[in-house]
């Protein structure tokens, strides 16, 4: 390990920084970049992750006295480094002399080398030069007080459609084996899948085929696939963390996309932070709130945000350039969800190769991009926040969405009614409705404690049979909580498979109904009617209900439904159960939740306008808020004290107009 005495200020977050690749560029180079680094008010670079051939030009020869030289460099201007391991891009003298290694696809052709992720996650091989890799890393910086942190390889998911993945003999023989390790035996396969369907039945456990996501496959064999697929990359990056954790003290983590490709809440069980990237434009700016309200419930620390654009995407070609004020919105969007960094990709532009035309903060040629003011006014706000975000932390909410990547595996390859997509319907159909209504909730994993919780929204939970949810959400309700669930909930089991005793595995039950008709949204939706006579449509899925114990909230005026109850309530030990027979409209599940809310305490955080983030802060005998405008127009706030802008110093009360893109961090007095 470099020796050299540590010169680096403590950095303390929040973090702004970027990706920084010093191994495409002359080092001679590092000087400047730093120089417009410093301008930019940038205290973090993430560096490394695609520099294998860099540090380990041949085999077992390594190269690591550039990578201290920028490390050094970086820390003697104040700027703190995440160290990410390379295992994305292995060099090509690896793939060449190894082939075994590189990642087969489904037409039993090879990857080729200069991609990204062209190595199989299970090959012995590859763990083994991933072993060698990451522990030297680890013995070189593990211990280096300018690294605040580790990231593990790049962007951990399955790729394409259908969640393609390595179908190599090592990935079909383990598939093959945890089917085995699962079931016992293959009678027992053959039931769950019911494989007498078809001819399917197989002899062994080695006749089980590799899906082909192109055709009409099994959808118990391609959900397991897709288990088996998140599962592999899950132990890959285990593999590497238990490296980490033995030779280094900062936290460990990995950088995840907002995809369902690999489980995020089996992946964060052995890390220590949340990492994530995302790209948005001014549209979809919200739904990167889904995912921070999401990730930030994984761990209980602060997540960082390790990848966003500056003001436009890109690839070979540019494209989605932002107006002013939308990086600044961008910027402080995981801030205000409870993150602690945020971090653009890239910090100059690459001038060959793949990527050329992603936006960025310096051009190729080093001169900063039209972006840079702004980028230096977000890092000016975190510092004159810093103080207040660093002793506060969001406020604890009280309602809960399930969100679990298992159903969306289900749903793919059964969407149960026509041009039905899991994540969007969620997002859009559920989560955007709670926000726009200003109910601050936790996006929860199907393994989250769920006793901190006075309300617990679960629709399209296709499955209740991971992680004992089915056990733990019964003894939740009991014990006082209020269940809104469906529609399309609970309604196959583990193995993707229908019941056969009733159309859900607890619903009738326990909710005290019995489900009469079943018919999908396609093409045409159906009328019911509220308590208050209000007469409107449901969406998505329809179960018309008859009523054994349970109550209706509506109930259905036309078609087969015709007086079948379409929303019930029911007492159930301390607690109720709302069951969704179809989705109802935005306005009337927001008016369904704020009704339930005052019955239960649940209440909005603040009165302001649909496009207005409004989330609370306490902490160490203080309180404010971090309000934003998310949507680029205007809105409003009404403030329920007197409070201060922490970034302007200006005092505010009552009604308070917003202009596009505002963002303000308001301490109460």
């Amino acid at each position: 390990m470099n020796t050299q005495q540590k010169l680096l200020p403590i950095v303390k977050p929040p973090y702004l920084g970027a990706a920084y690749y010093p191994e495409a560029w002359p080092l001679e180079q590092i000087d400047t970049d730093i120089e417009l680094m410093k301008q930019a008010g940038m205290n973090v670079m993430r560096i490394g992750e695609f520099a294998w051939s860099r540090m380990e030009p041949s085999e077992n020869v390594f190269d690591f006295d550039w990578l201290h030289l920028v490390v050094d460099k970086l820390g003697a201007a104040g700027i703190a480094v995440i160290m990410c391991t390379p295992t994305p891009t292995p060099p090509k003298w690896l793939t060449q002399k190894y082939p075994v290694v590189v990642f087969q696809l489904e037409n039993g052709r090879l990857m080729q080398h200069g991609m990204r992720r062209h190595a199989c996650p299970n090959s012995p091989v590859y763990r083994d030069h991933c072993t060698r890799i990451v522990t030297k890393m680890a013995e070189e910086f593990g211990k280096d007080d300018r690294i605040i942190g580790w990231q593990i390889d790049n962007e951990l998911y399955a790729m394409g459609p259908g969640h393609r993945s390595c179908q190599c003999p090592v990935c079909v023989n383990k598939f093959q084996e945890s089917m085995k390790a699962k079931h016992g035996t293959i009678a027992n396969l053959n039931e769950a899948w019911n494989t007498a369907l078809w001819s399917q039945t197989y002899e062994s456990f080695s006749q089980l085929p590799t899906p082909d996501t192109s055709t009409f496959h099994h959808p118990s064999l391609l959900t397991e696939w897709s288990n088996f697929t998140s599962d592999s990359y899950v132990d890959f990056a285990r593999h590497q963390a238990d490296i980490l954790h033995k030779y280094t003290t900062q936290p460990v983590g990995t950088d995840m996309m907002p995809l369902m490709g690999v489980d995020h809440g089996d992946m964060h069980c052995f890390l220590d932070v949340a990492q994530f990237n995302h790209y948005d434009s001014v549209d979809t700016l919200w739904q990167a709130g889904f995912w921070f309200d999401y990730i930030r419930t994984l761990k209980d620390v602060p997540f960082w945000n390790t990848e966003t654009q500056t003001c436009w995407n890109g690839a070979t070609a540019a494209n989605g350039y932002k107006e002013p004020g939308f990086c600044k919105a961008n910027s402080w969007l995981p801030i205000a969800y409870g993150g602690e960094a945020n971090l653009y990709w890239l910090w100059r532009q690459h001038r060959a190769g793949q990527e050329l035309m992603h936006g960025a903060v310096v051009s190729s040629t080093g001169r900063p991009l039209h972006i840079l003011e702004e980028v230096r006014e977000i890092a000016d706000g975190f510092a004159i926040a810093a103080d207040f975000l660093n002793t506060t932390r969001p406020t604890s909410a009280k309602i809960a969405l399930h969100y679990s990547q298992h159903s969306g595996r289900m749903f793919e390859y059964q969407p149960l009614v026509n041009n039905f997509v899991y994540l969007s319907s969620l997002m859009e159909k559920v989560y955007r409705p709670m926000i726009r209504a200003q109910l601050r909730l936790d996006v929860i994993h199907p393994m989250a404690d769920l006793s901190s919780y006075k309300m617990i929204v679960s629709p399209f939970l296709i499955s209740l049979d991971t992680q004992n949810l089915r056990e733990r959400i019964k003894e939740w309700i009991e014990n006082g909580g209020i269940w809104i669930v469906g529609p399309m909930s609970d309604v196959r089991n583990t193995h993707a498979a229908k019941f056969t005793h009733a159309p859900y595995g607890s619903l009738e039950e326990w909710a005290g109904i019995y489900c009469k008709y079943e018919i999908p949204a396609d093409p045409r939706d159906f009328k019911m009617r509220w308590a208050d006579d209000r007469e409107t449509n449901g969406s998505v899925w329809y179960d018309g209900l008859e009523l054994r114990g349970a109550e209706a909230l509506a109930t259905y005026t036309e078609g087969p439904f015709a007086g079948l109850a379409a929303i019930t309530r029911k007492n159930m030990g301390k607690g109720q159960i709302i069951v969704l027979g179809t989705m109802p409209q935005p306005s009337d599940f927001q008016s369904l939740l704020l009704s339930i809310g005052k019955e239960t305490g649940v209440l909005p955080v603040a009165k302001a306008s649909e496009n207005v983030l409004v989330v609370p802060r306490t902490g160490e005998g203080q309180d404010g808020m971090v309000v934003m405008e998310i949507e680029h127009k205007p809105g409003h706030i009404v403030l329920p004290n007197k409070m201060m802008d922490i970034l302007t110093g200006k005092e505010h009360t009552g009604m308070l107009e917003l202009e596009p893109y505002t963002v303000m961090v308001l301490k109460k007095y």
